[in-house]
């Protein structure tokens, strides 16, 4: 008997992972760019297997599509599957659809005598009506894939359109070729072939320019084609209803194979996935609390990306798991201690936002007991979400305002917990809400979340100053913490999957396991003690953590990116252009709008240039700089750390609110008294609340600056007065030489609004304009709609009228003309 035809979906099962997934035998799964993320991390949808009623395994093969030779146009059937056994259904109809009209029609054939065998349920006039307004058709129906899918296979769809449009143009008749109606996308997808579909990947390969004439990067790596590939597969089976041909399928594996390692060279080698560990994040969590070389709108910020990080290495979410959380996916409470000891207060965060198939998800529920005596309170995620509760007064108890009101609650006899529920009406606020600032005005919207984009460039940046080599993403807690629970022996291989929504363990060992071995495989052939901490330490990030890897070029490397002949081609078609351009009398809309994109072509190349040299520079970084390490060492000279001198510079110009923050964050147990330890954890959960709201005046505007020194040409210092006093810092003789001169110059050159304003960075409150009129435009467009002086302060009072204020800034500060 004929067997069955099948269909190829894009998911494998176990005993066809090799026919129809798109992988070599030595090459890792397809997964993103940014997270590790493969089909096999969620349940497959059910086979389609069961039996429709009074049709049976014939007529279901009946009904099934299958793609015919193409020989000519292909015209839909208009006969009845059942009038007509033998003709097959075009590739259009989808599977068991002849089937489920005929049992619609039974259907409205039926009349009440049909109904005689009434269930258990008696009609009734309270039973709600039959809405049929609000159904939805199947491609209104979400499919139930993340967004990320989505997007993915939206890029496919475009990208599948693009080419369609291309073969349009350059359409042409051949003898034995079969005229394809190339204006519609989706019907030459249903009659799409092999040759077809290799040319169509082949014109991906070639692209060059995607959205808006952006420079595309390009399919550079093997694991990147399987991701396109299983998106094209999503995409198929989403326009024409039916997946692809499994026969087809596993002939495009072949095919995608040979362009991949023969025709275009494609690199193999999967994606680095160095973990990162504890003692990773500690470097890490320093850099946050420390560096001024990044500064945020507000301290809440700093703080929101403090947490992130500790969140993200205890328990192994994704980023769209964490950003999402919310206060209602928080519990609170005082547990009992069985050992006897005082009440331990327990975090407890059910992530609700974790990845879902077909819109489901089951969360998992984390308990973060604090820890007594914790010899770091920078890892506490204790200290840094009760002081964000705090601030905002979160907890529906009016009178528990503070940690020392926390500590005095107690357990009463005959209960384990004493539950501390939050207010209802904040259920819906984010942990890590987003913060904006419009013209210098910082507002806090704690009902949206945070962007993907700004919390994944932040904990870039971060991880960049810290020094590490690579991209830090909230993946690598994954690797390390996945890593760490494989080895304990303590957590089993079905909570392992539970903990990190993995569907079995083929999806750790092809996207998370590192490829660095980490197991002392000398020591275990010889039967001596392996040396795992040495291992251990070998195969994380921190092994290749550098505080002096440059971030920025120097300016004779930018200055090389000018001799680059892209760059040169790109200047020299510009400058054609708008010679030409001014040598003609009349202006040309079109050549005008041509010579703007090539001024852009010439900045985007420009820039595209000066990125690859940066990423060039940090990853030579390591031997170069080794090469001059050695031979000063075997010279004899002096190491000079210009670059951690700086670091430490920078640090040491810290705001004095964070200074305190990270005092009481990096304090040790210095004794055995629980009241002692209860008021060092009070300390820094209050320091966290206090700097929630501190202004740290944004990031810096235009150019990265370098060491912050302030230089005489940063504010006028003629009018400084003479002080013998060695107690004032640099920075505080020129605020205090800014703030002479704000008072006394007949015509100043610093703003009186900016250098009041403490949530300005210092190097715009000391801002020096060149000339009078410049202050005068700067404080029109920024500081006119203010009504209230931040020099003066109280002094003024708020100016109600606009000519109340302009007078104001006349007469006290002769910044304005008088009328």
């Amino acid at each position: 008997m004929r067997s069955r035809p099948h269909r190829h979906d894009g998911h494998s099962s176990d005993s066809e992972t090799s026919d129809v997934s798109f992988q070599m035998d030595s090459d890792p799964a397809a997964t993103n760019s940014a997270t590790d993320v493969s089909d096999l991390d969620v349940p497959q949808a059910p086979s389609r297997k069961a039996k429709p009623p009074g049709g049976g395994r014939r007529q279901r093969r009946r009904g099934r599509a299958c793609v015919t030779q193409l020989t000519g146009p292909i015209r839909p059937s208009t006969t009845s599957a059942t009038a007509q056994p033998r003709v097959s259904t075009p590739a259009t109809t989808k599977v068991g659809r002849i089937n489920k009209e005929a049992d619609r029609n039974a259907a409205f054939r039926l009349d009440e005598g049909d109904f005689s065998e009434s269930s258990d349920d008696e009609d009734s006039d309270s039973d709600p009506d039959v809405e049929t307004d609000h159904e939805s058709s199947d491609d209104e129906e979400d499919d139930g894939y993340a967004e990320s899918t989505k997007e993915q296979r939206e890029k496919l769809r475009s990208r599948w359109e693009r080419f369609c449009r291309r073969k349009r143009k350059k359409a042409r008749t051949a003898q034995g070729t079969v005229h394809l109606n190339w204006q519609d996308p989706v019907a030459v997808l249903r009659v799409a072939t092999r040759r077809i579909l290799t040319e169509f990947f082949r014109f991906c390969f070639r692209l060059r320019t995607g959205k808006d004439g952006r420079k595309l990067p390009g399919i550079g790596k093997l694991s990147s084609l399987g991701q396109d590939w299983k998106s094209f597969l999503r995409y198929y089976e989403a326009a024409t209803g039916v997946p692809l041909d499994e026969e087809l399928g596993r002939k495009m594996n072949k095919r995608l194979r040979k362009l991949a390692l023969t025709e275009f060279e494609l690199d193999t080698d999967e994606k680095e996935k160095t973990p990162m560990y504890i003692e990773d994040l500690v470097p890490l969590q320093e850099t946050v609390l420390r560096t001024q070389e990044k500064r945020f709108w507000l301290g809440l910020q700093r703080i929101q990306q403090c947490l992130y990080n500790v969140l993200a290495c205890f328990t192994v979410n994704r980023i769209d798991a964490m950003r999402n959380l919310q206060y209602k996916h928080l519990q609170c409470s005082m547990q009992r201690d069985p050992r006897g000891g005082p009440p331990i207060i327990l975090l407890e965060i059910t992530n609700k936002f974790a990845k879902k198939y077909l819109g489901v998800t089951q969360a998992n529920t984390f308990p973060i007991p604090e820890i007594i005596y914790d010899p770091s309170l920078m890892l506490s995620p204790h200290s840094f979400l009760l002081g964000m509760l705090l601030r905002n007064q979160a907890f529906r108890a009016p009178n528990l305002r503070s940690m020392e009101d926390l500590r005095r609650l107690f357990i009463g006899k005959g209960r384990q917990q004493l539950p501390l529920p939050l207010k209802p009406e904040m259920a819906n606020y984010y942990v890590f809400c987003r913060v904006e600032a419009k013209r210098g005005k910082v507002t806090v919207n704690p009902k949206l979340p945070i962007t993907k984009a700004t919390l994944t460039k932040q904990i870039r940046d971060f991880g960049e100053i810290a020094g590490f080599p690579w991209a830090v993403f909230t993946h690598r807690f994954r690797y390390g913490g996945g890593t760490i629970m494989n080895a304990s022996g303590l957590v089993s291989d079905a909570k392992q999957n539970l903990i990190m929504k993995h569907r079995d363990s083929r999806t750790f060992l092809n996207h998370y396991l590192p490829r660095r071995v980490d197991v002392d495989m000398q020591a275990l052939m010889r039967g001596l003690e392996p040396d795992s901490e040495l291992m251990r330490a070998v195969t994380r990030m921190g092994r290749w953590m550098d505080p002096r890897r440059p971030r920025e070029l120097t300016d004779e490397q930018k200055a090389s990116v000018e001799d680059e002949p892209e760059l040169i081609k790109a200047i020299e078609k510009r400058d054609r252009l708008a010679l030409e351009l001014q040598s003609q009398s009349r202006k040309n809309e079109v050549r005008l709008a041509r010579l703007k994109r090539l001024k852009k072509a010439v900045t985007n190349t420009r820039q595209r240039l000066l990125y690859a040299l940066r990423s060039r520079v940090r990853r030579d970084f390591d031997d170069e700089q080794a090469v001059i390490d050695i031979e000063q060492q075997l010279a004899g000279t002096a190491v000079t750390d210009d670059e951690t001198k700086e670091r430490l510079q920078k640090e040491d110009r810290m705001p004095p609110e964070l200074v305190t923050l990270n005092e009481k964050l990096m304090t040790w147990p210095t004794s055995d008294s629980i009241e002692a330890e209860w008021r060092r954890r009070n300390e820094a959960v209050e320091a966290v609340l206090v700097y929630c709201d501190v202004l740290e005046g944004g990031p810096p505007r235009g150019r990265r600056p370098q060491a912050v020194n302030y230089v005489e040409e940063d504010v006028v210092m003629e009018d400084a007065p003479v002080t013998t006093a060695t107690a004032l810092s640099e920075r505080d003789r020129f605020f205090q030489a800014a703030e002479e001169h704000i008072r006394t110059a007949s015509e100043p050159l610093c703003c009186f609004q900016c250098y009041a304003d403490p949530g300005q960075a210092d190097s715009r409150r000391l801002k020096h304009y060149p000339y009078h009129r410049n202050l005068v435009r700067h404080f029109r467009d920024w500081h006119l709609d203010e009504r209230r002086c931040n020099f003066c302060g109280d002094q003024a009072g708020d100016f109600l009228q606009e000519m109340h204020w302009k007078a104001h800034v006349c007469n006290a500060h002769r910044l304005l003309k008088c009328r």
